[in-house]
Formats: structure tokens, sequence, C-alpha cells
């Protein structure tokens, strides 16, 4: 069997330790990674194995030279990236094939892997591992017996259905690895196994319990240090050769390599200093890393999971922001406070939360023009639509600066509200929209009102890690005309003449705006007295009267149904109450509905609060009757909306106690007068439960057992 060690990842993420160091060199406890994994082969047996590389490919032989720990090595140089299965295939030899990392750590045991192929007669065995944030890997989902029954990368929480990564281990048969195509980019997880999953080949996984970590970024690479250092029974390592000062601190986790000097009065806290590094007295380090040949002056403190990059010289009292990499061979002046990465430019955490939200980062300008130049290069320049409420002017301009500086054109909307935005950018056909008001920031897609995840990662890997240099300045264009078409719908929603007088309550000044001026020339005549309360999302609609009231769910039943009336078909996010179908199948008319990322467009009206009363109050004088007969027609159904908390394992609660309740992106969960539809928040930390029941009573009843099985997983 032939050993083939994937060496060629630039190790982004991992920077500035990669920026001048391939990854598989990085170092844990003082031995790099691809030593470690050398080791390891040798005392499961093996004598030889091949390197597959690419970047600073020249180092990496030089230091491992033609045996590392008993291990003959060969090399095959990558002329460009390949990906994961185009590189093997072209180191490939013939025989069957052992695919591991170079660039990882893990005490795998390797020969009972073999063995587990061997018995099995797989074509593939995927080596696989539990951990605890499964968005970040891609994930294996298997049955009873270990067969692979499905994959899913670096999923939403809502996808998750395992908490197996894929570890990039593998064990391959020859007639697999025969069927890649040479000199071409081909990845192992995303082309060769889904292919042979489709075609009914056999791919088990073995979940291996042992240590293993990717060494993506710098906290996994501390988190590692820390592993092992409890593995190997101590506290902290400091090497022969360091020198430490009088009143030094060295706290657990911490590593101080050979021939680095730490000052008097320091504080390592779970931090790495490397070889050849100084610190002036005073010094602290919060789960930090200092690279080769730093030089830090007296008192600098660096934040949690700074970096300091090789050669770089830090000035006297200079803070570093937690999450801040400096490159290597920076020069910092004395007294400053470094807040963002040092060139390449960027900034720390950045998420985005539910909706699109901008989340982990304070909205200055400096940010927001940060956050614009990253969706720029996040959605390949493509023209967005932005539009603000009144008082967020300042915010527009550092956003839309930001994006227009990338190349970006930007149409815009003053005083606009998010219905209205969305509208208008699927008017001018602009896929990704912006939308500001009260201190937040959504980016999403117009189409649904949702970023997908893969447009998540992409966004915030720009944000924090990208160069974001300029490029020449996009127009920015008033999008008002489109505006006055948003208007123009409304009326065209609205009807000519309605029984009954309408107030609208909303904190959006721009919504009471909109609506007055869309309802100037409509006649009242006599009748009910109907108030609509708007709320933060449209999901909290309500609208009162004498003697009722309607929610948001009863509200989208009325707009369908008007849509209904004319013949029309609607589009309706998943989790819209399936009363919707039912009275679509009446009137000979469709209900499709639509999970992120889906590209069809929702009807406005589902997110839209002034096109959903537009669309009731439509209804209601089609049929010439109250909002109070309306209600009475109306199956009793109660809707409930409730928020529980989690603690942990959410891919296990997911896949063992729901896994035979997905539906697309959503949990179903019925019983006897009741259906709860569960969805995770894109924080894993919470479960968001919408429920359709006959009762009160039913809902609460079927939200209780959901949230005893959550009790009884995570207990």
């Amino acid at each position: 069997m032939q050993i083939i060690i994937l060496a060629g990842g630039e190790g982004t993420r991992l920077r500035p330790l990669t920026a001048d160091t391939p990854k598989p060199l990085v170092r844990v406890l003082g031995i790099s990674a691809i030593e470690r994994l050398t080791a390891l082969l040798f005392r499961n047996g093996f004598k030889e194995a091949t390197v597959a590389d690419f970047y600073l490919a020249d180092k990496l032989e030089e230091t491992l030279g033609s045996f590392s720990n008993g291990i003959k090595l060969s090399y095959v140089r990558e002329d460009v990236p390949l990906g994961t299965a185009g590189c093997a295939r072209k180191a490939w030899n013939g025989d069957d094939v052992m695919v591991l990392s170079g660039d990882g750590v893990c005490d795998f045991n390797l020969s009972n892997i073999v063995e587990f192929h061997e018995q099995n007669q797989a074509d593939v065995t995927i080596v696989s591992h539990e951990v605890s944030d499964p968005r970040e890997y891609g994930l294996v989902t298997a049955d009873e017996i270990g067969r692979v029954i499905g994959f899913s990368e670096k999923p939403a929480y809502d996808s998750c259905l395992t908490d197996l990564a894929n570890t990039g281990a593998y064990v391959i048969s020859r007639e697999i690895i025969s069927r890649i195509p040479e000199n071409e980019k081909v990845d192992f997880a995303s082309d060769v196994f889904p292919e042979v999953l489709s075609s009914h080949g056999r791919i088990f996984t073995i979940p291996e319990t042992g240590i293993w970590f990717d060494i993506g970024d710098i906290s996994s690479l501390l988190q590692c240090q820390s592993v092992l250092l409890n593995e190997e029974k101590k506290d902290y390592l400091i090497f022969e050769g360091a020198s430490v000062g009088e009143g030094t601190t060295v706290t657990a986790g911490s590593v101080i390599e050979q021939g680095a000097t730490v000052g008097r009065g320091c504080r390592i806290q779970s931090s790495l200093v490397m070889n050849g590094s100084s610190m002036g007295d005073g010094c602290e380090l919060n789960r930090a890393v200092i690279c080769e040949d730093v030089t830090l002056g007296r008192g600098v403190i660096l934040g949690e999971l700074s970096a300091i990059g090789s050669g770089s010289v830090i000035g006297s009292a200079v803070t570093v922001d937690p999450g801040v990499k400096i490159a290597p061979n920076s020069k910092i002046p004395a007294g400053i406070r470094v807040r963002r990465d040092v060139t390449p430019s960027g900034y720390k955490l950045l998420e985005t939360g539910e909706g699109g939200r901008a989340d982990g980062i304070d909205l200055t300008t400096e940010n927001l023009l940060f956050l614009g130049k990253a969706a720029a290069r996040a959605f390949n320049q493509e023209s967005l639509t932005v539009g603000y409420s009144a008082g967020s002017e300042n915010a527009f301009e550092a956003l839309s600066l930001g994006l227009r500086s990338c190349g970006t054109a930007v149409y815009y909307l003053n005083n606009a509200a998010f219905g209205e935005t969305v509208f208008t950018s699927r008017r001018l056909r602009t896929r990704y929209c912006a939308y500001i008001s009260s201190g937040t920031v959504r980016v999403f897609r117009s189409s649904n009102c949702e970023l997908s995840r893969s447009d998540e990662r992409k966004l915030c890997e720009k944000f924090n890690r990208a160069d974001l240099s300029d490029s020449e300045i996009a127009p920015i264009v008033n999008a008002d005309a489109e505006r006055k078409l948003y208007l123009d719908e409304l009326k065209k929603t609205l009807p000519k003449r309605f029984s009954g007088t309408v107030q609208l309550s909303s904190k959006d000044p721009r919504e009471k705006e909109i609506f007055s001026e869309a309802t100037e020339n409509l006649s009242w005549l006599d009748g009910e007295k109907l108030r609509f309360t708007l709320g933060k999302t449209v999901e909290d609609t309500i609208l009162e009267f004498q003697s009722g009231q309607m929610t948001y769910e009863q509200l989208l039943l009325l707009s369908c149904r008007s849509h209904y009336f004319d013949g029309e078909n609607v589009i309706l996010p998943e989790r819209a109450p399936l009363v919707c179908d039912e009275y679509a199948k009446e009137a000979g008319c469709e209900v499709f509905r639509v999970s992120p990322p889906d590209e069809p467009q929702i009807s406005q009206f589902s997110f839209d609060p002034l096109f959903l009363i537009a669309e009731a109050l439509g209804y209601l004088s089609k049929r010439e009757i109250s909002a109070s007969v309306a209600l009475s027609e109306l199956p009793e159904i109660y809707y409930y909306h409730k928020t529980a908390k989690l603690r942990k394992n959410l891919p296990k609660l997911l896949n063992r106690e729901f896994a035979g309740n997905r539906h697309g992106s959503d949990i179903i969960v019925e019983s006897q007068g009741a259906r709860a539809y569960v969805r995770p928040l894109k924080s894993g930390k919470e479960l968001r439960m919408y429920v359709e029941s006959v009762s009160q009573e039913e809902a609460q009843a079927i939200c209780g057992d959901i949230l005893s099985r959550l009790r009884a997983h995570q207990s």
C-alpha cells in the first residue's frame, strides 16, 4: 500500500505562522506536524511515503530530507494546485493508497484502519472524528455498520445531522484512484467521494477517538498544544536553552522554545513563544503566538489569539488587540494600540447572525468601510442595492465607500423600509442586498432574505483575513426611480376601496410614510376599524379589531388566499403554515417552499409587512367580507413560537433524536393536534420552535415534549 502525504496547502488561516513556513512544518511542542506523522507511520510498521507538496516546497523538502523518523521519503510537486484528489493522482504509483494530511496532528491506529478497510472490502474508507463545532468541517453521515450514506461540507447548524468530521485520512482502492483525471483540479470530498457514492460504491467510515487536530488556525494550534501537554502530564514546557526572567509567571498550556528570552515580571498564559524571540520586562501574553526571532519591547500586551510574524519588532508599551495578526518583519512603534491586522489588512472576528446580520464587530466607520470591501470581494464585485433608514446616513457612506473602492457599483435608497429595499433590489436584478437600520447591518441575498453558509464563510473570511486593497472606484446610483415602482406595486396590491378604516402602528417612520402614500387615494367606506401593529420582524405583525385579532400566520393565509382567488401560485418560506398548501389545492394552485440558499424569490408578502397588509386587505375586499368573517373561516389553529437554549452536542441531537423528522432544512415534529417546526439558530446555541396547533395546550405539550428530549440528550 502506498502512503501519500498531502503537504501542499498554504495554510492561510494560520498566518502569520505560515507566511514564511509550510504548514506541515509548524511545530507543536517543538516537533513539526509532518514529523509527528512520519513517527506515527513508523510505529505502525510502514517504511516509505510520498509527499505531495506545492507551497514553499523547497523549504519543506530541504528540512525533511530523504528520511524522517525511519520513513523513506520521496516528493511529487504540483505545478499548480490540483486539489486533494488531483495531487494524490499525480503522486500515485499504481497501488492501493492511504492518504494522510501532513499538516494535522493525530494518533490514529493506522494498521487497524487498513484492516477495517480490507474486512469491509471497501472502495474507500474515511477516517472520521467527533468534533464540537461541525460547521467548520466536512461531515460524514453513516449507518450503524459504518457504511457512508451522505456528506455535507461545512454546513449551517440547521443542516448538521452528525458531528463526525472527515479528518482527511483515507484508504482508497487503486480502482478509484485510477478514475481520477490527471493534471486536473479534483477534490476527494466534493468530487470523488460523492461520485463513488452515487454509483453505489462501497464507502465506509471508521471513527477514531484519539487525538486529532486540523491545526487550521491559531486557536486550534494552541488547543492542540494544550492537549498534548496534558497527554504528557505537563502543565507547560520550557525548552532547554530558553531563558525566563525572575518573577515571570508561565501558566498551563504554554510553550517557550529553545533560544527564546523572556524578561522579568512577564505573564505567559497558554501561549507559544518560538525560537530566538525575546521579550522585554513586564510583557503579557494571553493565548497568543510569537513566531521566530520576534522582539517585544517592555510592557507589550498581546490579546487573545493574536499572533506576531517572524522577525517583527514591537515597540515598548504596545497593546495588540485580540485576534490581530501582524505579518513577518513588521515594525510597530512604541506606545500605540494595534486594532487591526497589519499587512494584509483586515479586522478581528466578523460573524453573521440570523437574517444575515453583521455580528461581532462594532459598527464604526472603519469597520463598515472594511465590511463593504469584504462584501465586494466575497461576492465577486457584483452590484449591490443598499437601503438605509433615517439617521443611518453615516453608516451608509462608510459601507458604500468600501463597496465602491473595490469595484462594486452601489444602488441606494435613502430613508427606505426593509421590504422596499428588497423589492428594489429584485427590480434591479442585484443578487445581493444590504439594509442598515438602528445600529444594525444586514447583508443577504435578495431572493430569500438570507445568506447561504458558503456566502457567510466567504464574507467573514474576506473581512477577517483577505487583501482588501482598493481598485477603481465604482459608481453610486440613486435608485429612487425603482423606489417609485415599489410604491406603485403596493398601490396595485391594495384594493381601490375598502369597507372599514385602517390604522398602522410601526416604530419605523418610513413604513408609516409609505403606507400613507399608498393609501392616500383609497376610498374608505363604513366598516370595521382595523389596527395593524408592525414589530421588529414580519412575524411580529398583528391585526387587531373589535371582535378579535390575527397573527402573522393568519394574515399569511389571507394573503395566500388572495393570490389563489386570482388563480396564482405563491412561493413561501419553508416553515410557512401547511394550511397554505391545503387552501392552494382546493383552489387548483400550487405552493412552492424555499429553503436557503435556494434561489427562487419568495413572495414579497412573506417577508414584507406592508405587502402582507395589502394582500390581506385585498382579499377582504375581493370577498367583500369583514376581518371578523375571514377569521371565522380560518381553521382554528393556534400559532406559538418558543426558543430553547442548548448546551452542547447539537449534531448528535439532530441525528439521534430527530433524524426521522427532517423536512428540508427544518425538523418537523408532529403529535395529535400539533405540528412543530424546529430550526437551530445560526449561533448553534438555540433552537427556535414554530408551532401550529389546534389549541394552546397542545402547542405547549409538543414544546414540552421537544424540551424533554433536549434535556434527556444533554444531561
